[in-house]
């Protein structure tokens, strides 16, 4: 089977989660016989192209002039030229026929629509998250209801939709208006061994915390969903009862500054430390270190740093929404919070770092809930039987002019949406 896939991430470049999971997802699919050429963003000192674990990896460079990445619609539209570029003779010249092409995200839509139709070749498609989602269900300007309808029209011309939990599945057919029989739920996986494995702590332990100091960790892009700020609300009250707590902030995001002079307004900045990126090898240690792992999103299709967390032996406090529902069971495998409160937050911070019983079970709890369901193995063979579908299911029919569907709450008029 051959698949080309598309993806604006791909290592080295590593933005958020959906970098690491193409990546894992692609090594694991040619341990199973699948031949997988991706095409993605170039990177500063990585190859146009290589051959890594498998994988033929080619990377695009843009095209001027160079549009600073914010302005994500005509960033986005210039990266899939130059996608296509790329794709249009792997396809002629290289891979030969095709099975399916595999689109991430929105960001890769156009140049994956054009090449179903231009070779006729099956679309499945990965939703990791949507812009109503990210925006609490509501589009406040123009270049989120851009996005938003270029997400649907991905699902719209995909053979099968694929989404990372039942949450995600049930936004998906809500705001786009799917067939049910359309969507399929895989998980997001993590690499066991590499999470459970013995590393040392004394040095991180040393380098950012006082003796005796608790500490509580936060990992993800530091983007205004994410929910830091939250946690940054909590401090206070958390301290009232347990003065040794340091708060760690490891990520980096466009919410960064805000959360900086946030934490410096509050007098904060000696407990709240933002450490930025930090490589996955070191983040293994973070996690065995930490007292408490803290997830405070207010969107959260998934809810990869919960795996990893859990798996490291890390108790964990996640808000009560999204996909994290679906992975914390609550006072079994963690706690959950009310989102965006942060004094039901500082509650169960507080129970769980003074009660060394309590933190001990949650931990426990969570590595045998773990147990293999959330393994690449397993995930990558649910994505070959998707493959397999959509070839068998594919139909090919002429691009026609759709129209997106009005999103849920808004009235529709004889002259349209309003």
């Amino acid at each position: 089977m051959n698949i080309l896939l598309l993806s604006w991430e791909y290592p080295p470049r590593i933005v958020g989660g959906l970098g690491t999971h193409v990546h894992k997802l692609a090594t694991n699919l040619v341990r199973h016989g699948v031949k997988l050429h991706v095409v993605t963003k170039d990177v500063p000192d990585a190859p146009d192209y290589e051959y890594a674990e498998g994988v033929h990896v080619h990377r695009v460079p843009l095209y001027p002039p160079e549009i600073p990445q914010e302005d994500w619609v005509p960033w986005t539209l210039q990266f899939n030229v130059a996608l296509l570029e790329k794709a249009i003779p792997l396809i002629n010249e290289r891979i030969g026929k095709v099975h399916v092409i595999h689109a991430h995200d929105w960001l890769v839509a156009h140049a994956a629509i054009a090449l179903k139709h231009a070779y006729r070749i099956p679309l499945v498609a990965t939703i990791h998250a949507t812009e109503y989602g990210r925006h609490q269900g509501h589009l406040p300007g123009t270049m989120q209801k851009i996005i938003h309808q270029v997400e649907w029209w991905l699902t719209f011309e995909s053979v099968r939709t694929i989404c990372c939990s039942n949450y995600m599945r049930d936004e998906v057919l809500k705001i786009f208006e799917l067939p049910h029989d359309k969507v399929d739920v895989i998980p997001n996986g993590i690499a066991l061994d590499e999470f459970r494995r013995d590393v040392a702590t004394s040095r991180i332990r040393k380098k950012y915390l006082d003796q005796n100091e608790r500490m509580v960790l936060f990992v993800g892009r530091l983007v205004y969903e994410k929910g830091v700020q939250t946690v940054i609300e909590a401090m206070p009250q958390v301290l009232e009862e347990i003065p040794g707590v340091k708060f760690l902030v490891v990520g980096t995001g466009p919410h960064a500054r805000k959360l900086v002079a946030m934490t410096e307004e509050s007098g904060l900045d000696k407990q709240v430390k933002f450490l930025g990126y930090v490589d996955s090898k070191t983040l293994i240690g973070f996690y065995k270190c930490a007292d408490l792992t803290v997830v405070p999103s207010l969107y959260e299709p998934f809810g990869m740093v919960v795996l990893e967390a859990m798996v490291a032996g890390s108790p964990v406090i996640v808000a009560d929404t999204g996909g994290l529902k679906e992975i914390v069971v609550h006072e079994a495998t963690g706690l959950k919070f009310t989102p965006g409160d942060p004094s039901s937050l500082a509650e169960a911070m507080i129970r769980v770092l003074s009660d060394a019983q309590l933190s001990s079970r949650l931990t426990s709890d969570a590595r045998d809930f773990i147990g293999d369901r959330y393994d690449w193995t397993r995930i990558s063979m649910s994505t070959i039987e998707v493959y397999e579908k959509a070839i068998k299911q594919y139909e090919y029919r002429p691009r026609t002019l759709r129209v997106c569907p009005p999103l849920p709450g808004e009235r529709q008029t004889s002259d349209g949406v309003s």
